[in-house]
């Protein structure tokens, strides 16, 4: 699937809104939504029965009316009662008033129960399709996320999922108590006067074509406010995140800038909405009243002739009854706004359940046993597209326990050769295999499982020290989460913070320094306890003090596992059982330190490079074990912590 697939990826990169069909596809957006409705439609049917029921109710009002002013008012004027009629008038209005107290409490009654109950539903509905929304996106591959905007699959996760609560709230409630009001206020209009019931309904198709080319000028517009809205929280989000870039660069005019722009752009398509509903909703105000004025009329005049045909009691109850004819149908016009935008957040959310993972498991994928850490890559080549390839025939063997150390420039592929062993990505050409099993044989599941990850940036989450310790091992014992940060060389700074193990260090760990973030993360290497180990850079941003400290700890982690370490301080690296130097893609130079630089290739330059005056003796990968835990101690609080 190409970047941003099914029209997706400009609009979440925040490069503008893509340019919307003007017809809604029932069919796509029954596919993703039915089955979030279905378990519902019990609720739907109560809440459907409370909507007949209150609709007839809601019709009684104008009868009572005619009957009061043909059956008590008109004889009490005319005179034509005595005594005994007058009380019998009475009566007569004190039991309509009664039958309208009773109809109007039977009325709130059951559209309390109707708003609860469909209220209820929706709110149902859109949580569990918001955790679907979820899922979906945790299957995705990471060149989903990498090629998007994080702001932008927000604002669909959280407001366009929110906004299809309309669709149960509104088409499922409003829209059908206003269609059966209408439909039953139409057929009493006809059985009062069928002449008047044609005037009355003269307005309508001129308000039916009125509706047709509102939508068609309205629904692509709430498509572009829904993707403008996107952009400004992807914008916001971006901001928020870099905060201390911004502030160290002393930016912040020029994002407030950037965030003008695009609040401005917001701004100017939300005024498009505002001049196309100014125009439409006074257009449909003046046709409603033109056929109010059209039966009050004809209605005169038949009232007006010798023989009239119609009574003031029933021109009272048409005028009511027209009123509640025009009332729904401008509510219908109201709400089919509101389903229009639910149907724009809804194919924005189709956008992402219909994005499929680039990597995904094989119908036949096993899961992987615990392995050895034997690694072979077979020919391997790989390309984030068709045109680009990165990697280009490699070919590797990590035995079980073996370090393997890439190096090269910014670029080479040392990142992508690493993310292709935990299945990020699939290999364009060739085969990875982990003990004899091929990658795509397996799930990735049980895969990534197996494989550690310590990376230069080291990601942190809002809670606590042991809660992201123990994010990999959610049921491991406080024990063991102290004797994983005493192997780390965390735990002394952890014991000065002020609730030692249960401190929240903020988003991303912002409380901490980048060497106490990088020491938690080893923690959490630590107690994954993960047979083959990746350290991408894990040493390349932190001050010498903590670079000391950090390498003691990763000289623990490694013991006994298969691993991979990119490292550009080639200090780092020299005691590696492989050093692999890759140059646009390929494999340029392999073998041992000594053997590299005996060799005097690109390896040896670097390596001058960085330090003229090469030492007689080599170090022991990172910096020696002088002081602090020794390495036995640490092997045994690994092997305790299995």
């Amino acid at each position: 699937m190409p970047p941003g697939g099914f029209g997706f990826g400009r609009a979440m990169r925040g490069e503008g809104p893509e340019k919307t069909s003007l017809k809604v596809d029932f069919r796509r957006l029954k596919r993703h939504y039915w089955p979030f409705m279905r378990p519902h439609l019990k609720a739907i049917a109560v809440g459907m029965v409370c909507v007949f029921i209150t609709s007839g109710l809601g019709k009684v009002w104008p009868l009572a009316g005619r009957f009061l002013v043909d059956q008590v008012a008109t004889p009490m004027v005319k005179n034509q009662w005595t005594s005994e009629g007058y009380s019998h008038s009475l009566q007569l209005l004190g039991g309509v008033v009664a039958i309208l107290l009773l109809v109007h409490l039977l009325n709130g009654i059951l559209s309390w129960r109707r708003t609860t109950v469909i209220r209820r539903a929706g709110a149902a509905m859109v949580r569990a399709l918001r955790e679907h929304v979820y899922r979906h996106l945790q299957g995705l591959s990471l060149g989903f996320f990498e090629s998007r905007q994080t702001g932008e699959i927000m604002s669909r996760v959280t407001g366009d999922v929110n906004a299809l609560e309309r669709i149960i709230t509104e088409v499922g409630d409003q829209v059908l108590m206003e269609v059966l009001s209408l439909a039953i206020t139409v057929g009493i209009l006809f059985w009062l006067d069928w002449r008047l019931a044609l005037c009355a309904l003269v307005p309508i198709p001129f308000m039916a074509v009125h509706m047709l080319f509102f939508s068609r000028r309205i629904r692509p517009l709430f498509r572009k406010i829904r993707d403008r809205h996107g952009a400004l929280n992807a914008r916001l989000q971006d901001n928020i995140s870099g905060i201390r870039v911004i502030k160290a660069f002393h930016t912040e005019q020029q994002e407030n800038q950037r965030f003008e722009q695009e609040n401005a752009d917001l701004f100017k398509t939300e005024m498009e909405g505002v001049r196309v509903f100014s125009f439409a909703f006074p257009l449909v105000g003046f046709i409603t009243a033109m056929g109010g004025l059209l039966v009050t009329g004809v209605g005169f005049y038949y009232l007006v002739q010798p023989n009239p045909t119609v009574t003031l009691g029933d021109l009272m109850a048409f005028q009511g009854y027209v009123m509640q004819l025009y009332q729904p149908i401008g509510h219908l016009f109201h709400m089919y706004n509101s389903v229009l935008q639910s149907f724009a957040s809804g194919e924005r959310v189709a956008e992402i359940l219909e994005s499929e993972p680039e990597v995904a498991d094989a119908p036949e994928a096993t899961a992987l046993p615990p392995i050895a850490g034997e690694v072979r890559f077979a020919g391997v080549s790989f390309g984030y597209n068709e045109t680009t390839t990165v990697l280009d025939g490699i070919d590797l063997l990590a035995k079980p326990g073996q370090t393997i150390a890439l190096v090269g420039r910014s670029g080479a592929g040392k990142t992508s050769l690493v993310n292709l062993i935990p299945r990020f990505y699939d290999p364009t050409k060739g085969h990875i295999l982990i003990d004899g099993k091929d990658l795509r044989t397996v799930t990735q599941t049980s895969l990534r499982a197996q494989i550690g990850v310590v990376l230069q940036d080291p990601f942190l989450f809002n809670g606590t020290v042991a809660d992201n310790i123990r994010y990999a091992r959610p049921e491991a014992t406080d024990e063991q989460v102290h004797a994983a940060a005493e192997v780390a060389n965390a735990h002394e700074f952890i014991a000065e913070l002020p609730s030692v193990y249960d401190t929240h260090i903020g988003e991303r760990g912002v409380k901490l320094s980048g060497g106490q973030k990088q020491r938690i993360s080893i923690a959490r290497a630590v107690l994954a306890d993960r047979r083959i180990l990746i350290l991408d850079e894990a040493t390349s941003m932190i001050d010498s003090h903590s670079e000391i400290l950090i390498q003691r700890a990763l000289e623990r982690l490694m013991q006994g596992r298969t691993t991979f370490v990119i490292a550009h301080r080639l200090s780092t690296v020299r005691r590696a059982d492989q050093i692999l130097v890759l140059e646009h893609g390929t494999v340029c130079e392999r073998g041992t330190h000594a053997e590299l630089m005996e060799k005097g290739g690109a390896y040896a330059e670097m390596y001058r490079a960085q330090f003229p005056i090469e030492e007689e003796q080599p170090k022991p990968m990172g910096i020696p074990v002088a002081t602090g835990m020794p390495l036995g101690d640490a092997s045994s609080l690994l092997t305790n912590l299995g």
